[in-house]
């Protein structure tokens, strides 16, 4: 078996990924602040599974985060490779003319994707950003969207303003949803989740119209719960990446 780990901008995952592509979660933890040593010994507090040797990362948090990844792990007599995208596997064949390019994480949810459908389908992975992956019919990409995550969009409208944030933290508890929030907070909050929404359900009617089929969706990341009441017929697939990754490891 093989160590998985998601080692996305804020969070570590871990999962053990099976040779016939089964998948078993481990255990996750923030790194920020805390440190990607002590977010991987809190993601297995158990330690290393039995006869664990290697490791398979999807790193999006920079090369500072791998390379304290890779000493950790090696303390455990463990040895980590990084997930890198290709011209073609699993079943996916890239549109990068440079798959390197491609983050390492978006290309792990495309192959997640394809474990789950042979059809098209968009792949959402809403987490410090919001990613957007198109894939037709047969596995191959077409390309996708780079947008702010909830958070960052906030976080933005309250630090490039004068008073939004100030507004923000003096509006009251939410209550219920309505069609125009009546205070700062609630109007900002809602905002941007339907800015993110919006994105997705376009970005899945120019895919079901260049495909001319109806296009799955498959959401990942924090801040997925969010996004699915706003994208009808959105599946939930918290654990796409790792996925992704079961599927490279046996590749």
């Amino acid at each position: 078996m093989k160590l998985l780990l998601d080692l996305g901008n804020s969070r570590l995952k871990a999962a053990l990924g099976a040779a016939d592509g089964r998948l078993q979660r481990l255990g996750e933890a923030p790194h920020r602040g805390p440190g990607v040593a002590d977010a991987l010994a809190r993601a297995l507090p158990a330690g290393l599974p039995d006869g664990v040797t290697t490791a398979l990362c999807a790193n999006v948090a920079g090369e500072a985060a791998g390379r304290a990844l890779a000493e950790a792990l090696r303390e455990w007599g463990c040895r980590v490779e990084f997930l890198r995208a290709q011209p073609e596997a699993g079943g996916v064949r890239c549109a990068y003319p440079e798959p390197a390019r491609l983050g390492p994480d978006r290309w792990a949810a495309l192959l997640g994707a394809r474990g789950l459908t042979e059809g098209a389908c968009l792949v959402a992975d809403a987490g410090s950003a919001l990613t957007l992956d198109a894939m037709a019919p047969g596995g191959q990409h077409l390309g996708g969207w780079i947008l702010p995550g909830l958070a960052m969009m906030l976080e933005a409208l309250e630090t490039r303003t004068g008073n939004l944030g100030a507004l923000r933290r003096a509006s009251p508890p939410p209550g219920v949803e309505v069609p125009f929030p009546t205070d700062t907070g609630p109007a900002m909050e809602q905002g941007v989740q339907l800015a993110a929404a919006g994105a997705l359900l376009d970005a899945r009617r120019r895919l079901e119209a260049a495909c001319g089929v109806p296009a799955r969706v498959f959401l990942a990341g924090g801040d997925a719960p969010a996004l699915l009441a706003a994208a009808a017929g959105a599946e939930h697939v918290p654990d796409l990446v790792l996925r992704g990754l079961a599927r490279a490891a046996t590749a």
